[in-house]
């Protein structure tokens, strides 16, 4: 279960299942993403800000706008791990956060994702000022935890080859891809994206790094697709969520720049 320290970085440690696991017995980075919204849930429910309570009492709900992850290694099945998460003084509308995860064994950094949150006004639909949340979080001393929430811009799609290196890939949106928030869970997109890359492609390679937006909110029924773009002469993709909104426009609710490595079994 997740602790705290004296600095206010949460800590937990626990292993890797076979649910988590692909036909390698690889972790899918899927897991790492789910984790890392995890912990940061827990994280702040220990300190009255969590999602339900937030929602139910407040009408206030966190969402998450960008994520980028640095993955070092892809582990195994019965693997053990230890993960840390910490928070940061808001910048912009954006509410920080960092989680890293370590091989409890060799202390070997699996993978580190920097977050941009935002506390969304579910009434008004805009989202509120991290002033709004800072009389509940306390933030580490940024000499001992910091990471810089100035984001590069986000490529651009035109930095990626037109023609679709993979076919484009219909999506029935499912009853469990929907959370409390009742939208599409953020993890549901990752798993879209990454299911449109072809199984020779993933049998073969794994993600080294992934640079994730989410733009619009997907709920069950809508008509969403994946198209895909490769970066020419690199294994750098450009991945777009498309679906319809409510006019019938064709619009992106999410995309993602990945970087792939060949994979070592």
């Amino acid at each position: 279960m997740l602790k705290l320290d004296e600095n206010n970085i949460g800590h937990d440690s626990s292993y890797f299942m076979s649910p988590d696991t692909d036909g390698f017995y690889k972790v899918k980075v899927q897991r790492y993403f789910g984790l890392s919204q995890e912990v940061a849930g827990f994280h702040a429910a220990l300190k009255g800000a969590g999602l339900k309570e937030m929602l139910d009492k407040e009408g206030r709900t966190w969402m998450i706008l960008r994520t980028r992850m640095n993955i070092n290694r892809i582990a195994s099945w019965m693997d053990e791990y230890d993960i840390e998460t910490w928070c940061q003084e808001g910048y912009r509308l954006y509410c920080p956060r960092c989680v890293r995860a370590y091989d409890k064994n060799s202390g070997e950094l699996l993978f580190e994702t920097q977050n941009l949150w935002v506390i969304m006004d579910m009434v008004k639909g805009r989202p509120e000022r991290p002033s709004y949340i800072d009389s509940r979080l306390s933030y580490p001393d940024p000499a001992i935890r910091h990471f810089d929430p100035a984001f590069p811009k986000f490529p651009s799609p035109e930095e990626f080859e037109r023609s679709e290196v993979f076919p484009r890939k219909d999506i029935e949106v499912g009853y469990f891809d929907s959370d409390y928030n009742r939208h599409v869970n953020n993890i549901s997109y990752v798993n879209w994206m990454l299911e449109a890359f072809s199984p020779a492609f993933l049998d073969t390679h794994e993600p080294e790094f992934m640079d994730t937006e989410w733009k619009k909110q997907c709920h069950y029924g809508d008509k969403v697709w994946v198209e895909t773009r490769k970066k020419e002469g690199s294994d750098e993709f450009y991945s777009a969520i498309m679906h319809l909104d409510k006019d019938g426009n064709e619009e992106i609710a999410f995309h993602a720049v990945s970087r792939w490595r060949k994979k070592v079994l």
